[in-house]
């Protein structure tokens, strides 16, 4: 029975999602989402080249299915032209922006670099071609919509395999979340936290939850973090939001990479590691 998998890579202020899927004709896919990555800090890079090297594993070009910018801000962007420069994606996806266009660098990258296959910026009315059996559901921006907060531009990706989906959300905030909560999947099994748990990812200006209502209770939750006073994030009160309403979650700042992995059917997992 083939899987889907999930890693939260713990790379510090910041997001990087890998994704694998492997189909039940023993068939690999590989998808990446966010790169921070910078020329003294390669947790992306560095994480990918071990697990292959662990596995004994070549590296094939290009390695990714697909790659996502879920938004232009540097703790999710400023990695992802190296990345694709070192491993190449047959597809290339980002989110509506208005710094995202013809003139952008990672753009023009894009538009010369023979590494990236097809890109193109997604909204909720394009259905890109399926990962092997994984389907992909743009939840967010609509049509058209650009916010002039980036946050606000995050794409709202549902990857669904088999019975079951698994929600990647950028650093959508509170406008976002009371436009699309009510169309979370209730299938949902895996939820990647929006903005680093902070407080505007989860809760509106009167702390009362956003998508937390709407998302299934048996969800296990990942938040890709790096805690800062300054900034405090993840949030107290979203973490207590969290444990009263039950749901079990993992932070990248206490466990590391974090991994969830699911036959898409009846059996889901999370793997991490203290070291």
């Amino acid at each position: 029975m083939g899987d889907l998998s999930v890693t939260l890579i713990d790379v510090g202020w910041g997001d990087s999602i890998f994704i694998e899927h492997n189909d039940d004709n023993g068939n690999a896919y590989y998808g990446l989402v966010d790169s921070n990555d910078s020329k003294e800090i390669k947790s992306t890079r560095i994480f990918i080249e071990r697990l292959f090297k662990y596995r004994r594993q070549d590296l094939r070009k290009p390695l990714f299915d697909f790659a996502l910018l879920s938004h232009p801000h540097d703790d999710h962007s400023k990695g992802l032209e190296g990345i694709l420069r070192r491993f190449g994606t047959q597809r290339f996806w980002h989110s509506k922006s208005d710094r995202l266009g013809p003139s952008a660098p990672l753009i023009r990258f894009c538009e010369r670099d023979d590494r990236v296959g097809q890109y193109d910026a997604l909204n909720s009315g394009k259905f890109p071609d399926p990962m092997g059996d994984v389907r992909f559901e743009i939840l967010w921006p609509h049509y058209n919509q650009i916010s002039s907060d980036e946050n606000n531009n995050s794409v709202v990706l549902a990857l669904r395999y088999k019975d079951v989906s698994v929600l990647l959300t950028g650093d959508a905030e509170e406008d976002v979340w009371y436009d699309i909560a009510d169309k979370i999947p209730g299938d949902t099994v895996f939820f990647k936290v929006p903005h680093h748990g902070s407080r505007n990812g989860s809760l509106n200006h009167t702390d009362l939850p956003t998508w937390l209502l709407d998302c299934p209770t048996t969800a296990r939750l990942g938040i890709s973090c790096l805690y800062r006073k300054d900034y405090k994030h993840p949030h107290d009160a979203v973490l207590n939001s969290f444990s009263s309403r039950g749901y079990e979650f993992f932070r990248t700042d206490e466990h590391y990479h974090v991994t969830f992995t699911t036959n898409g059917v009846d059996d889901h997992s999370v793997k991490y590691s203290h070291t």
